[in-house]
């Protein structure tokens, strides 16, 4: 299977936020020649805060052209908004969170590229569009879009499709993941299975995993009394 791609996108100077001093990356550009791929990222794709952006398990961030639409109606304000404007590298149609699974993998360009988390919403979003609330709905409805991490640096070029060549965890959607993120009472059975899905990154894991050990933890104590 495989999707056409508006992209790639990035930001090679950082640029001041409306009504900030904070610097950021966000409005993203269209490339015009090809651009490399490397395991951090795409070369000359500016970082502000490699806390939250960037990195081995967040090299990418794709993000479902189909919810512009919902974004517009939302938020009237926002009808010229398109491809780039969540300060993603990459956008598709007809390709969404529920369809995606965390280690997919796809060929783009002469990369190779494996979806390692969903999207966790910034205010950024908030500041750069005037859109009160925006990371918050965008969290609440599910529609984060998701980031990759690089397995095989290359070039891609621009308009370059998308080719799904691997589906290792076909239930591990990307809204199941994040939905379970975002849900306290699920079960233990699903917080193990979530510690132990090896393509999700190690920071998702890990929540799941100190969640589990807390639910365990508090089972312990309760059975003493």
């Amino acid at each position: 299977m495989q999707w056409p791609v508006e992209g790639p996108f990035l930001r090679d100077q950082l640029l001041r936020l409306p009504g900030t001093e904070k610097l950021s990356g966000i409005d993203k550009q269209r490339a015009t020649n090809d651009v490399w791929l490397d395991l951090n990222g795409l070369q000359g794709d500016r970082v502000a805060d490699h806390r939250f952006h960037g990195g081995p398990d967040r090299s990418l961030c794709h993000y479902p052209a189909d919810h512009y639409r919902h974004w517009c109606r939302l938020y009237p304000h926002l009808q010229a908004i398109g491809p780039a404007a969540f300060g993603e590298n990459l956008s598709t149609l007809d390709l969404d969170e529920r369809q995606v699974c965390i280690g997919d993998r796809f060929r783009w360009g002469d990369a190779l590229i494996e979806v390692s988390q969903p999207r966790s919403p910034c205010s950024n979003l908030d500041r750069r569009h005037d859109a009160r609330g925006l990371a918050r709905q965008l969290a609440k409805s599910g529609r984060t879009g998701w980031l990759y991490r690089t397995l095989e640096p290359g070039a891609v070029r621009p308009g370059a499709d998308l080719h799904l060549i691997d589906r290792p965890c076909p239930t591990a959607s990307v809204l199941r993941v994040w939905r379970r993120s975002m849900n306290e009472d699920i079960s233990d059975t699903e917080l193990t299975w979530l510690a132990g899905l090896s393509p999700l990154a190690s920071e998702y894991r890990t929540r799941f995993r100190q969640r589990l050990d807390s639910r365990r933890r508090q089972q312990d104590q309760g059975a003493l009394f």
